[in-house]
This record gives structure tokens, sequence and C-alpha cells, in this order.
């Protein structure tokens, strides 16, 4: 039985609700997930079937935890049959049923954000075009942004010179490739919903619908679910507008601030009861925010004290802002027995960090940068990763044209480029070509050696994947063509060649954790995993006890700190210029609110009198959010206070250290 006197009597509402459409407006750490996890083990006791139930999250972490929740609730075997899923990965499990419906083969790769950028460049040089003019991450991003346009775009009606050509020839060569990008998995996803009899078949399997993050989702991804929904409208949202800030990418709030309209008779559920922040940090950023017109009207309140004061660090430029910052740092997490994993730094831009970094590194202060190079991006992972990619399709010319000479054995340019004209004189795939590589007296006999190992390892590598699995397969890979020694010999320094392989056996414990954790392991369902890998980044706990952690405002949405500092909170830098430039300053407010929102116990917010920029210093003027803070509700941090701070901080270590030295003596 659900006990419902563990929830408050909002969240209690909210779980309730079982049939119709529902919003369910959650404010800033006001219990959403736990408030999910009850409404759907209440759905199964009341008698729905798990496998009729669908919650579509945002990120994979995101799914994890909701998972994790529910299962705790209601067993992890009844939890199995519940489909929890990122709406990117529900479109790929749509598209390997039925994506031959709409003319392609299942055996489909989905490409990263690096394949496409290679993609981008073939376009680019087909066309004449210079890749340093046209700069081919910028490209990606205009393409993706285009693909989230709904009704598609047509490409006559593109303008621009560069992207009018690139465009069909990159969707050409993805197809060419039997291969998909993310956007792809949206917009096959949707024409296959639009066949009646797919679409009915879904909605009959999915005839319960949880979206969580609603206010986050874009127009081609409310199609989906409009879509999946039907006429029973057993749709059941949860988000809160006012922490909308993926306007860039796509997402439109106004979905969620008009769900009524689209769902008629939708019940309203609104959770302000908050269980993270102080009540000083929860009146600062409802000030904040209510200067916004458009939004769904909300009050958080807590139960809890009031809290300290906003501290409010006033800098002359960014030099002295860091050091400001750090200072009050150290002095703390001295004073008040912190640890560094306590504290977070958050600002707009990345470029930001700079400055931080540099005094964090010489004052020997451990920190996180949120943001740097994620695990399956590593060199040596996507080398690693392609080999399966291979082995699962072979028609993935990318991941062919990656490992075919890795390590090397022999296969040069001419000899590369003289086997794919052979391709493309017999019109066929790359890899149906190799075959004809060996014995053709037209590639150099070392060239002929090399493809035959090449083909060797992976049809050894298919054998070991059917007698032992993934894992099995991955570690022949490793061994049988010796990438230790291959790494080794890639990297001069040492102690960087030890940690880039000891990434491959991180690699090789990812496919033994994904085989252990998934019921029916597939190599297709761990490739799709890599590709649907998000922005989020796993930390090591231990780390991140002893780590400041320093993230743009973007990616600390969902995340929270015991305190945390907002820095650089002056205009054209939060609001950011463009922003003030095209009026969008209601996002931006958004973002300052998430930024303050991620506070439990202390909130410091710094700004700058002057701020270098292309070389020059410039005044700056204190961001216009500060000013909607009301005035006592701030205490001023002066640098005498800190250095204060910092002195009572250092007398406490060296009393702490002449009682060990006692110890020792005594000893």
């Amino acid at each position: 039985m659900i006990n419902f006197n563990a929830l408050n009597r909002e969240q209690r509402d909210a779980v309730r609700c079982v049939k119709g459409p529902v919003v369910v407006v959650a404010g800033a750490g006001t219990g959403k997930t736990r408030t999910i996890a009850y409404r759907t083990a209440h759905m199964l006791e009341v008698g729905i079937e798990p496998g009729a139930i669908l919650a579509i999250t945002f990120t994979n972490k995101a799914a994890r935890e909701m998972r994790e929740r529910i299962s705790a609730m209601v067993g992890f075997d009844t939890c199995t049959d519940i489909t929890i899923s990122t709406i990117h990965s529900l479109c790929a499990r749509i598209l390997r049923d039925d994506i031959d419906k709409v003319g392609r083969d299942t055996s489909f790769t989905i490409f990263d954000t690096s394949d496409q950028v290679g993609i981008i460049r073939k376009a680019l040089a087909k066309h004449g075009f210079d890749p340093r003019k046209n700069e081919p991450r910028a490209l990606q991003f205009g393409i993706s942004t285009l693909k989230n346009i709904y009704p598609p775009v047509d490409v006559d009606d593109i303008a621009d010179p560069v992207m009018s050509r690139v465009f069909p020839t990159y969707n050409k060569m993805l197809e060419d490739n039997n291969a998909l990008d993310f956007d792809d998995l949206l917009l096959f996803a949707i024409r296959v919903l639009d066949i009646p009899e797919c679409r009915d078949r879904y909605r009959e399997r999915f005839r319960y619908v949880m979206v969580d993050e609603f206010q986050d989702i874009n127009d081609i991804q409310y199609g989906i679910v409009r879509r999946l929904v039907g006429k029973r409208s057993n749709i059941y949202v949860v988000g809160d507008d006012d922490q909308s800030i993926y306007g860039w990418r796509g997402a439109v709030v106004d979905n969620f601030l008009n769900f009524e309209e689209d769902f008629a008779g939708a019940r309203e559920v609104k959770l302000e009861r908050n269980y993270r922040s102080t009540g000083v940090i929860l009146e600062a950023s409802g000030a904040v925010i209510e200067n916004n017109e458009k939004r769904r009207r909300k009050k958080l309140w807590t139960s809890g004290k009031a809290g300290d004061p906003i501290g409010m660090i006033e800098a002359l430029d960014e030099q002295d802002e860091a050091t400001l910052v750090i200072d009050c740092i150290v002095g703390d997490k001295q004073r008040l027995n912190m640890k560094y994993g306590d504290f977070a730094i958050l600002y707009r831009t990345n470029a930001q960090s700079r400055v931080f970094e540099e005094k964090l590194v010489r004052m020997g202060i451990s920190y996180i940068l949120i943001g740097g190079t994620r695990f399956f991006e590593r060199k040596e992972i996507k080398d690693m990763t392609a080999f399966l990619r291979v082995m699962h399709n072979p028609e993935d010319e990318t991941a062919l044209l990656r490992v075919i000479n890795y390590p090397p054995r022999g296969i040069g340019a001419t000899s590369l480029d003289r086997i794919r004209d052979a391709a493309l004189e017999a019109r066929r795939p790359l890899f149906h070509c190799l075959e004809y590589a060996v014995h053709s007296d037209n590639i150099p006999k070392k060239a002929r050696k090399g493809v035959a190992r090449f083909l060797e390892v992976i049809e050894a590598a298919r054998q070991k994947l059917k007698a032992g699995g993934l894992a099995t397969a991955g570690k022949f890979i490793v061994d049988e063509l010796d990438i230790e020694n291959a790494v080794r010999k890639s990297y001069s320094d040492r102690n960087e060649a030890d940690r880039r392989f000891m990434n491959v056996e991180e690699w090789i414990n990812s496919l033994i954790e994904y085989e252990s954790n998934e019921p029916k392991p597939t190599i297709e369902g761990y490739l799709e995993n890599v590709a649907l890998m998000t922005d989020e980044q796993e930390v090591d706990t231990e780390l991140k006890e002893d780590s400041i952690t320093m993230m743009t405002v973007h990616s600390a949405k969902g995340l929270e700190f015991h305190t945390v500092f907002i820095v650089g909170a002056e205009e054209k830098l939060l609001p950011h210029e463009k922003s003030i430039q095209d009026g969008s300053i209601d996002e931006e407010r958004r973002l300052f609110y998430v930024a303050m929102t991620r506070a439990r116990r202390k909130l410091y917010i710094s700004y700058a009198a002057e701020r270098r920029r292309y070389g020059e210093t410039q005044p700056r003027i204190t961001s216009r959010f500060v000013g909607e803070i009301p005035e006592e509700l701030f205490s001023y941090q002066s640098v005498k206070d800190i250095e204060e701070r910092r002195l009572e901080s250092g007398k406490k270590l060296a009393s702490t250290s002449l009682k060990r030295i006692a110890m020792m003596l005594e000893d």
C-alpha cells in the first residue's frame, strides 16, 4: 500500500491524478521526482498494467533516477515492464521496429556530434567550401536547428548559400552510411507515427503517458507526444516554466503554458512547498522571477529557517572577483567545517572559468570543471566503439575509416582511395569491397595483408560476440590488436599514456556493466546508449567531496549545492549581451532564477566594476536582476570581511597543526 502520509497535501493531489490530462507545476526543490515515483506506484496499485505506462524524461540521468525510485517502491521486476526513457531513446526503439515502413533499414547507426562534424567536412569539400571559413561545428548546430523546426523546412527556402547546399548533401551522406543523427530520430519517428496502423499500435501499448521537464519540450517532440496520447488524453506532464532555459535549443515554453488549450479539461496541480533552500533564498529568487509576466503564478515557501542573508561580493575586476570568491570559499570551509565539494561556482559563459581555474591551480585547490571532454568522446574510446559499430553495421563508413588502419597495419591513403574507387564503381558499400582488395593486384601487398587482417579480426570478434557477449568481444579486440601498445606509442608522456589506456580498460567495464544491468543486452542497445549520452558528467564521489564544482548555469540545471556563487552578475554578461539585443530577457531571468535556486543554505552573488574584453578594460554595470532582489536580503562582503575570515581560518589551521605536533611529541 502507498503511504500517502509521506507526502504533503499538494503531492498527494498530484499522485492521485491518474486519468485525463494533468499538468503538475513543480517549483524548484518541491519533490518532483518523488511525486512521479509515488504516482507510478499508485497507478499500479489501482490496477493499471506496467506495460501500459510510458514515462518520458530528457536526460539519461533522470531516467535512471526515476527507475531507481520506482523500483524501490514496486520491485525491480515490475519496474522493468514500465517504459522509462528519454524521448530520443524512445524514438530509437520505435525506429528499430518500424523505420522500414518509411524506407530505411532497421540496422541503422546513430551518428554522434563528432561523426556529424566529419560528414559536414566531407560535404563542404564536395562543394568546394573552405572549412576554415565555414566552421563545421557551427554548421552542425545550424543543421540541428533546421531539423527541429516543425513542420520541416523546405531546402529551397534556406537563404544561406552554404547551408542550402551542405544540408541536403549531409542528409544524403547519412543515408549512404545507413545512419541517423539525433534529430533524425525524432523526424523519422514522427513519420512512423503518422502511419495510422503504427500510431494506433503505440497508442494501444502506451495508454498512460507521463512527460517530465515538459517546459523544455520543443515543437517536434511535442508532436510526437501528441501522436502517442490520442483521444484517451491520459497525459500527465510535470515541469516548471520558471526553469525553462533552453530556448536556444528549440524549447518552446508556450507548450507548457498553453497545455489546457490543447488538452481540454486539464487539471492543474501546483507543488509550492520547497524542501531545498532557505527562506531568504526563496524570497530573493521569487522576487526576481515575478518580473516575468508570462508565467504560471506560484510562490515557493519552506517550513525551514530563514537562513543567512545573500552575500554580495563587489569586486574591482575579474581577477579581484576570483580572488574574493575563492578566499570566501576557503574561509567558509574552515570556519564552518565544510568540504570543497559543498561549493559551486556558476557562470554564464565558459570563458569566465579561466581566471578561477588559474587561481585555484596556484592555490593547490582541487576543482571539477563540468563541460570537459566526456568519456565517450575521448579518442581512444571512440576508436574502440567504432569497432563495435562496424561489427553491427558494416555500411557505417565513418566508423570503418576510423579503424581500418588502427592500429597501423599498412593500409595507406592511396590504397584506401583505390578501394573506395572500386566501391563507387561497383555501387556497393566500402566494407563489401574489402574482400576485393585482399585479392587485387591494384593494391600493394602490405595493404592487402592489412585488410585481410582487419576482416579476420572483425569476423572473429563477431563470433566472440555470439558465443560470449559484448565484453568478451571487446576484450578480444583489445588483446588481439594489442591496443595497449598502440595507445602507448601514440603518447610520449608515460602518465598520459597510462591515463589513456585506463580509459580503454574502463570501456571494457562499461561493456560489463551494460550486460549486467540490461535484461536483454545487444550490441545495438549498447551503441544506442553510447550515442544517446547527454551533457551529464559522472564524477567520482571521492573527488566530488574534495573539489569545488565549476560550470555554466545551463549545466547546473537539476543540481544543488550547499553554497552557490553566481559570478559575473553584470549587464551584457547575465543577462547576456545577445539576449539584451534580441529581447529574450525573460529566459535570462529564468537562468538567473535557476542559478539562485541551486543553493540549499547559502547564496553569494558577485560582480566586477570593470572587466577586460578583447584586451581592453571596460566599465561594467551591475545586472538588473540584482536590483530586483530586496535590499534587506543582502549582506555585502567587503575585502576586509573576507580577509578577516581568511586570517581566522589560518589561525584555526595553525592551532590544529600545533595540537597534532604536541600529540606526536607525547607519543
